[in-house]
């Protein structure tokens, strides 16, 4: 199966990575923008300090794309992406971990020496 990277997400986590993964360059770049408003000099200077953070978001987010549809050697990678992947989305991926969680033995807690 050929996995199709949902694109609702895709742009979702390039929002969230030009907020809050390269918040260093979103915050001077706002506030630049913000003082723009008077000095047109820091205004393009915002612009493009901002234009550089969605290119780096877009980047980062292809990056990620690609791990995702790339068939992996790990057969519960394959099986977490291809449910990411499908219909369901995150949902099925939910099931999934939850279903390894429940099958997981419990650990039993080590005792003290001495």
């Amino acid at each position: 199966m050929e996995r199709k990277y949902p694109t609702k997400m895709f742009w979702f986590f390039v929002l969230t990575n030009f907020l809050f993964h390269f918040i260093y360059l979103s915050i001077p770049g706002i506030i630049l923008c913000i003082v723009g408003i008077w000095v047109k000099s820091c205004l393009w200077i915002g612009l493009a300090i901002l234009g550089l953070d969605v290119i780096l978001s877009i980047i980062e987010q292809l990056r990620i794309r690609k791990a995702v549809v790339t068939p992996s050697d790990n057969p519960e990678f394959n099986e977490l992406m291809d449910a990411f992947c499908g219909p369901d989305g995150l949902e099925a991926v939910r099931k999934i971990v939850d279903g390894k969680i429940g099958a997981t033995p419990p650990v039993k807690p080590q005792e003290d020496e001495g």
